[in-house]
């Protein structure tokens, strides 16, 4: 997806690489003419989407205002007619090559479909049942992304079969729920053929719900700290699958992993920082069978990163960051994290791995890498600030340690990179 910063950035680009003499005029004149052919501003589509959906809101209006003197064939008949006209509008649209505009329709028509749902249990007073009600919404909502190629469509199948699993693990007090991927495997394979950046975000979020409710009862039952290690090595397999996606030009709906891996690390090492200052809440928690799982994907994940990663530069620092992210629940589990040491040791684990991720996100020229260890380096001080290692000399003596171990590593580090870069050939 091209958007705009990066067009900025790279005409930016384009103007100095032509001033520098590595790049002809006519070629940089070639790929602006691309990229204005591939992702031009198309404005007749984007307002006719607009007033689509302020018509779509006016029926919608109406039919509320005067829902309950109409009998209940109009009611039924309305919702058929307002379906089938809203798809038949977004296959014209798609026929005459309004992508935009048919997407707008046809999402238009996905929400009907799953309103009238609820609508028609309502006028029949069918078994209230809101999961079952939210898998047909998907299955419906899965029919009109395949046909028409909606990606709004595909939007909504995910967020309702995220839906229909939450509801069903509820219902069930935190049982497996495996019909999910009945559902989610086909949606997958349509999105990865699309490029919209909401339809793979949607796809990653809705496996990570899955996932997040994979433990069982954890939101109403009792909480235990061992999840924290579980979300930890999920996150980090989340961030090794978008940056090598990112690293070696794979699938762009596996680079939304990323982001999501960041937020999800820094929240669980932010919590584990917390709670190792606070004696009441510093205790390992326990290690189910999901840890082992957990971690028994992370780390061959960094492996794999370490070996097929195309940038070393980028791999070793983000690699560093993730192992030691990775360590911290062993801190907890190894039962020393009363004592000043272990406080000390999580502290410093914690720091390092946020300065691995400034480190590769610089490196790698990937942006949000470097936000994500910049803020979870913030966080990290804030924390320590509010809750201090001991006495206040041993906060001091613990900045002090870790100013100096810092400065030893900005020293090292033009060596490090220089031995890490490849040569440059004379021409």
């Amino acid at each position: 997806m091209l958007t705009g910063s990066y067009r900025k950035r790279l005409d930016a680009d384009l103007i100095r690489w032509v001033g520098e003499g590595l790049l002809p005029a006519e070629s940089a004149a070639s790929i602006r003419q691309s990229l204005a052919r591939e992702g031009g501003f198309k404005l007749p589509a984007l307002l006719g989407m607009f007033g689509g959906l302020l018509i779509a809101s006016s029926v919608v209006a109406f039919v509320a205002a005067n829902w309950e003197e109409m009998p209940r064939l109009l009611k039924l008949g309305m919702i058929l007619v307002s379906l089938a006209a809203a798809l038949g509008i977004a296959a014209r649209l798609q026929a005459r090559g309004s992508t935009l505009g048919a997407d707008a329709a046809s999402t238009c028509g996905t929400l009907i479909f799953g309103a009238g749902i609820a609508l028609i249990g309502q006028m029949y007073h069918l078994p209230a049942d809101w999961p079952a009600g939210a898998s047909l919404v998907a299955i419906g909502a899965l029919l009109v992304a395949l046909l028409l190629r909606s990606n709004g469509a595909l939007v909504i199948a995910f967020v309702a079969m995220a839906a229909w699993s939450s509801g069903r693990w509820e219902e069930s007090r935190g049982a497996l729920h495996l019909p999910f991927f009945l559902l989610y495997l086909p949606a997958l394979w349509l999105a990865l053929g699309r490029t919209n950046r909401f339809v793979h975000h949607a796809a990653v979020l809705a496996l990570a719900l899955w996932l997040a409710l994979l433990p069982g009862d954890w939101l109403y039952g009792r909480f235990d700290y061992g999840l924290l290690a579980y979300a930890l090595g999920l996150a980090a397999v989340y961030v090794v699958l978008g940056a090598l996606a990112l690293d070696r030009g794979g699938p762009a709906l596996l680079t939304c992993c990323l982001p999501w891996g960041l937020l999800a690390l820094m929240a669980v090492l932010s919590v584990e920082l917390f709670r190792i200052l606070d004696a009441s809440e510093s205790r390992a928690g326990s290690a189910v069978w999901l840890n082992y799982l957990a971690y028994g994907l992370a780390v061959p994940a960094l492996a794999a990163l370490l070996a097929l990663a195309r940038e070393r530069r980028f791999a070793l620092p983000l690699a560093i960051a993730l192992l030691t992210a990775l360590i911290v629940p062993l801190v907890f589990w190894s039962g020393r994290v009363v004592g000043l040491p272990g406080k000390a040791v999580v502290a410093g684990l914690i720091l390092v791995a946020a300065i691995g991720f400034v480190v590769a996100g610089v490196s790698g020229g990937v942006r949000r890498i470097m936000l994500a260890g910049s803020a979870l380096f913030g966080l990290a001080i804030l924390i320590l600030l509010g809750q201090t290692i001991g006495t206040l000399l041993d906060q001091s003596v613990f900045f002090l340690v870790a100013g100096g171990l810092l400065l030893a590593l900005a020293g090292g580090a033009r060596k490090l990179f220089a031995r890490l870069s490849p040569p440059v050939e004379a021409r």
